[in-house]
C-alpha cells in the first residue's frame, strides 16, 4: 500500500512538471484518477455547500452545525483566506455566485481612494442639495465618517493642499457650527429687511427655529460666550441685547467715588438723594 501510495505521488509530481506521456494520462483520466487532492477536496466541500445552499436557501453554515460541523468550518476558512487576500479571483467568483457573504473588512475606507470618495460627495451634494453628512445617517455613514476626517485634516494642517483646492472648489464647507451661525444670521438680515427690526419672538410660528437662535445669542452675549466678531455684526443689524443687571457691581469703585467727589465740588455736599433722577 505504501509502495502503491508513492507511485500515485510520483505519477501526479511527473503531471505537474509535464513529465509524463500523454498515453498514461489518458488512461488515468479514463479511470477518474484525481490529480491535484487539494483542489478536488475544495470542489467536493464547494458540491456540498451548493446542496446546503438548495436545501436551506442560504451559505451561513454554523461550525456549531453539529450535522454541517466540517463543512461549517471549511466555509469558515474560506473566509479567513478571502480576508488574508488568499482565496483565488476563481474561487471567490464562485462563492459569490451562490451568495457565500464574506465579511467586510475592518477600515475599509482607508483603502478606499480619496478621489472615490470625493465623487461621492459630489453625487450626495446633486440629490441632497447640500454637503452636511451625518456620521448617524447610516446610508451615508461611512461617508459622513470620511467628511469627518477631511475636517479635521484641515484643522490639524494636515490636509493636502490640492484636495483642499479641489474641496473649495465645490464649496465644501470646514466649519459646520460656523457655517449653520452664518445662514442664522443670514436669515437675521433677512427679517430685519422685511420687518424693520430685530426683536424675534421664540413664539412666533412663522420664526420659531430663528426666534430661538437670536435668544441663544443674547444668552450668550449675557454669559459673555459670543465672539467680538459676532456681537459686531448683531450690532451692525441693530440686534439689541438687554442690559446687564447689577451693572453697578461690576463698575469700578474707584469711578463711582470720582463721581461723588465732582458731586461734591458742584453741590457743597456728598448727600445724594436716589429721587435724583439726574
Amino acid at each position: 500500500r505504501i509502495q502503491s501510495t508513492k507511485w500515485v505521488s510520483r505519477q501526479r509530481l511527473l503531471y505537474n512538471k509535464g513529465g509524463l506521456n500523454s498515453d498514461r494520462i489518458q488512461e488515468l483520466n479514463s479511470i477518474g484518477f484525481i490529480w491535484d487532492c487539494l483542489d478536488h477536496a475544495w470542489n467536493e466541500n464547494f458540491d456540498q455547500l451548493c446542496a446546503f445552499k438548495a436545501k436551506h436557501g442560504h451559505c451561513n453554515v454554523s461550525t456549531h452545525d453539529e450535522h454541517n460541523k466540517s463543512l461549517g468550518q471549511w466555509v469558515s476558512q474560506q473566509k479567513v483566506l478571502h480576508k488574508k487576500n488568499a482565496l483565488s479571483s476563481d474561487r471567490k467568483q464562485r462563492m459569490d455566485s451562490i451568495g457565500l457573504v464574506f465579511p467586510k473588512e475592518k477600515n475599509v475606507d482607508k483603502r478606499m481612494s480619496w478621489e472615490k470618495r470625493f465623487d461621492e460627495l459630489c453625487a450626495f451634494k446633486a440629490q441632497n442639495g447640500h454637503y452636511i453628512v451625518s456620521t448617524h445617517d447610516e446610508r451615508n455613514k461611512s461617508l459622513g465618517q470620511w467628511v469627518c476626517k477631511q475636517r479635521c485634516s484641515f484643522r490639524k494642517n494636515a490636509l493636502r493642499s490640492d484636495r483642499i483646492q479641489e474641496l473649495n472648489s465645490i464649496g465644501f464647507i470646514w466649519d459646520c457650527l460656523d457655517h449653520a451661525w452664518n445662514e442664522n444670521f443670514d436669515q437675521l438680515c433677512a427679517f430685519k429687511a422685511k420687518n424693520g427690526h430685530c426683536n424675534i419672538s421664540r413664539n412666533d410660528p412663522h420664526n420659531k427655529s430663528l426666534g430661538q437662535w437670536a435668544s441663544q445669542q443674547q444668552v450668550l452675549h449675557k454669559k459673555n460666550a459670543l465672539s467680538s466678531d459676532r456681537k459686531q455684526r448683531m450690532d451692525s443689524i441693530g440686534l439689541v441685547f438687554p442690559k446687564e443687571k447689577n451693572v453697578d457691581k461690576r463698575m469700578s469703585w474707584e469711578k463711582r467715588c470720582d463721581e461723588l467727589c465732582a458731586f461734591k465740588a458742584q453741590n457743597g455736599h456728598c448727600d445724594v438723594s436716589t429721587h435724583d433722577e439726574r
